[in-house]
């Protein structure tokens, strides 16, 4: 059946969103400010919480990034990586942690992750194990192969993965958990459109059906409208015509024309709060950072980082109260070069999220590194087995969580068997090659952060259709 066309304003706006969403059209950041719609929020908040997410695109390889060391578990980990030299970690080199409940086994970190080593220590840092996509619990492999479980369509393809985990709701993959959480929380910002902010281009994580992403680059530039440039004193300027005579107040008759110059001043406006907000606001730069080779090299992340440290330190004069921000990492996605690549990357991360907090304490404004949560997410974790020089697509991967209102130096969770299913080690998640089926959901684990951000109980499963039942954790304070 054909969706009878409908002309409302509301309608052709939400559906041009889904458009650039899908990438099926490209057009530039204004374009996208639309209009927020009359959807109630819930909940205002007068204080100010931001979350940011940090993706690490391609799937993370978590089973090296914490590792359980006490004999059996290092037993399991070295049967299935200890003799590639590929992928397996020495144990002397790692960086023990040591978890408030522990539950008599220990734990280490990456070689190259001292920074988060001391935010572990200090309490500033907690680890969820084992997250991913799951649809109903799934207790084995058994329950896996079960056709009366229903399971995650299409698992191990970034694509799909990517949507699903940013998503939360497979009836709406258009629309991000972020997103949904802005729409919620709409009324607490004066200035909607500057709830949330992406570092990282179009994702679905932060589309809302009333609050769109506002996209900006790692130097806190929005992506401005070609042509606007001294717009107003050009003559027979077309564009210059449609948005001083057409916005509103002028003679065109053109409701469209009237709308769309509506759309394109309020994104000028826009841009043009946001560059004086970044150009008066003054945030330490990250230093360099010590790469897998021994050498100092610039930090991307850090910089992305950095930019929302000064965004954040900005709020008041944008007129917001609830912020969410994404941030994206690249190169997880190693299936060759494993132990280079990824350590390299571990070090990156370790190193831009230490500053990260560094900077929350002693920003202008305050300490405000309990308002804010930066949290780790990914398309997926990796095979524990080794396809001769890295690893490939997995399910469940460990992430982590970072700031001043995280119960940390703990690990949440379930964290499971470090093996690749064999008689001598038996691991009843795997699915394959060491492939391990979720033990926390998505749902449960991003549920967690929206509660302390805000999002009230009845407003919930809204935010997250997929949860249930499944219990909350308790990460965070």
């Amino acid at each position: 059946m054909t969706k009878p066309i409908d002309t409302s304003r509301r309608e052709f706006l939400r559906n041009a969103s889904l458009l650039s969403i899908a990438g099926s059209i490209s057009a530039p950041f204004a374009l996208n400010l639309f209009a927020i719609n009359e959807a109630a929020a819930a909940t205002t908040y007068s204080d100010y919480k931001a979350l940011v997410c940090l993706y690490l695109a391609g799937g993370n390889d978590s089973a090296n990034m914490i590792l359980a060391t006490d004999d059996p578990s290092w037993a399991g980990y070295t049967a299935a990586r200890g003799g590639n030299g590929n992928i397996g970690l020495v144990k002397a080199n790692l960086l023990p942690i040591t978890p408030i409940t522990a539950a008599g086994r220990t734990f280490a970190l990456h070689p190259s992750m001292t920074g988060l080593q001391t935010l572990f220590a200090a309490g500033r840092a907690a680890f969820v194990a084992n997250v991913g996509t799951l649809i109903d619990p799934l207790a084995n492999a058994d329950d896996y192969r079960s056709n009366a479980k229903r399971k995650p369509a299409n698992l191990f393809s970034h694509s799909d993965q990517t949507i699903q985990w940013q998503s939360a709701n497979r009836d709406e993959p258009n629309f991000g958990w972020g997103g949904r959480m802005g729409d919620t929380l709409i009324s607490s910002n004066g200035r909607p459109y500057f709830a949330n902010m992406s570092l990282s281009g179009n994702n679905v994580f932060l589309a809302g059906q009333a609050v769109n992403q506002y996209q900006i680059n790692s130097n806190g530039r929005a992506a401005a409208i070609s042509g606007i440039t001294n717009l107003f004193g050009i003559n027979n300027s077309p564009l210059g015509d449609i948005v001083t005579n057409t916005n509103g107040t002028g003679t065109a008759k053109n409701v469209f024309e009237k709308d769309h110059a509506a759309v394109v001043l309020r994104s000028i406006n826009a841009q043009a709060t946001l560059n004086a907000v970044v150009a008066k606001t003054t945030v330490t730069a990250p230093g360099q950072y010590t790469n897998i080779w021994g050498g100092l090299s610039n930090n991307p992340l850090a910089s992305q980082l950095q930019t929302v440290a000064t965004i954040i330190a900005g709020h008041a004069d944008l007129g917001v109260n609830r912020q969410v921000f994404f941030v994206n990492v690249g190169g997880f996605d190693t299936h060759r070069d494993e132990l280079t690549s990824h350590g390299d990357l571990m070090a990156q991360l370790a190193h831009a999220v230490k500053y990260f907090d560094d900077t929350l304490r002693n920003l202008s404004i305050g300490d405000t590194s309990s308002q804010v949560t930066l949290f780790t997410a990914a398309d997926f974790g990796r095979t524990f087995a080794s396809n001769g020089s890295g690893t490939d697509h997995g399910w469940g991967a460990h992430h982590f969580v970072v700031g001043g209102a995280v119960k940390g130096g703990e690990i949440y969770g379930t964290f499971p068997p470090t093996c690749v299913n064999s008689t001598t080690y038996p691991n009843p998640l795997d699915v394959g090659s060491g492939s391990l089926i979720p033990t926390t959901s998505v749902d449960q684990y991003a549920a967690t952060l929206a509660t302390w951000f805000g999002i009230a109980p009845t407003d919930i499963p809204t935010v997250f259709p997929n949860l249930g039942t499944s219990s909350l954790l308790n990460f965070m304070a």
